[in-house]
């Protein structure tokens, strides 16, 4: 049988051989037909004999920079059998067959299965003689060792979605889980014996952006704030230079642990007030604590940039209440805020019949009273939403 052996150095049962930073051609789109390119980074790593489970980081793509249109992920693995026993613990001779079931593989962002790969190996059939006492040693005892039954496997995955490439964006890093899960079978003629088993490998893992360059097509945006206007709420801003002759608009995202980011709100490039943008987030309820921000910039071809990350510790929100004054009423239909803070609210009157009778959007500024309709007699139901949170609270209202 063929021995293939490796020599290397190690750090706490980890091994960095290499990290590379450059730049070639790759298959990337970008605009007005602009040479593509990529950033590449390669780490190998060596897992020490045993069922191991370990964590491999790469750098996340500066969203100032450029634009990534593909992630690309390799594992190449040289896998090692460190060593595989059995003992025969009969009185009599037995025959021995060994099942040697590995797989190795990683998970991590972007990818929605695992990348793996999988081995069944066989040893034997072994003749064993009657057992002789001596642990570990005499013709009642068989063992393999150092076979490299992996020698350099490759297998990848090109992420091109453009939803699980943003979680790349930023300037920490992505994790990845690499596991191997290894054990034995063993058929053995008589059924006493005792087997161990221990393994390793040797992983180079090839992480690679597809890149298209920031200059192409320029983040118009700077000077990026988030501030909180209330306990629940966040006032976006950031100034644009308002390119006349380009196409593109803004989502504002949202995220609870810097990493996934959800969209918010689109604003569009002329909503500007001197090249002033504003947008403003409410919490949702029931959630607390620190919040991520940054803005997306999306041109008409789908190049996309990306502003920084600011934070910000906001309250829950609750469901606004209000009262209706006077109620009953003679037809003028005011209403009166007791805890909200303020933003853009949808008003909806229905009868009786379930008829929506009216619907507008108001803007509230704080605990303050309002007019917002003129009713013929009946029973009414009003409901208000809050547009950014979506919470609503219902009255019931009375017209003489």
């Amino acid at each position: 049988m063929k021995h293939i052996y490796a020599r290397f150095f190690t750090t706490g049962g980890l091994i960095i051989l290499m990290q590379l930073f450059f730049h070639h051609t790759a298959l990337a789109q970008c605009p007005f037909g602009v040479t593509p390119g990529s950033t590449m980074y390669d780490t190998t790593i060596n897992t020490p004999p045993g069922i191991n489970t370990l964590q491999v980081k790469f750098p996340q793509a500066d969203p100032m920079v450029g634009m990534v249109t593909c992630l690309r992920l390799c594992i190449s693995i040289t896998g090692v059998v460190d060593s595989v026993s059995v003992e025969n613990n009969s009185a009599s001779a037995q025959t021995a067959d060994v099942y040697y079931i590995r797989t190795d593989q990683i998970t991590g962002p972007g990818l929605s299965a695992p990348l793996s790969n999988s081995i069944n190996h066989h040893y034997g059939p072994y003749s064993l003689g009657p057992t002789n006492g001596v642990l570990g040693s005499g013709p009642d005892f068989i063992a393999i060792s150092r076979d490299t039954l992996l020698n350099a496997v490759t297998v990848c995955q090109t992420i091109n979605n453009m939803d699980s490439l943003l979680q790349f964006y930023g300037h920490d890093s992505v994790t990845y889980t690499y596991n191997i899960m290894a054990f034995t079978n063993v058929t053995c003629t008589g059924g006493n014996y005792n087997s161990t088993v221990a393994t390793s490998a040797i992983v180079r893992f090839h992480f690679e952006y597809c890149t298209c360059p920031g200059y192409i097509l320029p983040l118009q945006l700077r000077n990026f704030e988030v501030n909180k206007i209330a306990d629940n709420k966040a006032k976006l801003s950031w100034s644009g230079f308002n390119d006349p002759e380009a196409s593109y608009y803004y989502e504002t995202q949202v995220s609870r642990d810097g990493t996934s980011f959800s969209a918010t709100g689109r604003v569009e490039k002329d909503a500007a007030i001197n090249d002033s943008y504003q947008f403003i987030y409410t919490t949702p309820q029931n959630e607390n604590g620190v919040f991520f921000f940054r803005i997306k910039q999306v041109y008409a071809n789908g190049y996309t940039r990306f502003s920084d990350v600011r934070q910000l510790s906001l309250k829950s929100s609750t469901v606004p209440t209000f009262i209706i004054s006077p109620n009953p009423s003679n037809g003028i239909v005011g209403i009166k805020f007791d805890n909200y803070g303020g933003g853009k609210m949808r008003l909806e009157i229905y009868n009786t019949q379930g008829q929506k009778v009216m619907q507008r959007e108001i803007v509230v500024a704080g605990n303050f009273y309002q007019q917002v309709a003129t009713l013929q007699s009946g029973v009414y139901w009003i409901r208000l939403t809050d547009v950014t949170s979506q919470l609503t609270s219902v009255n019931q209202l009375l017209i003489k």
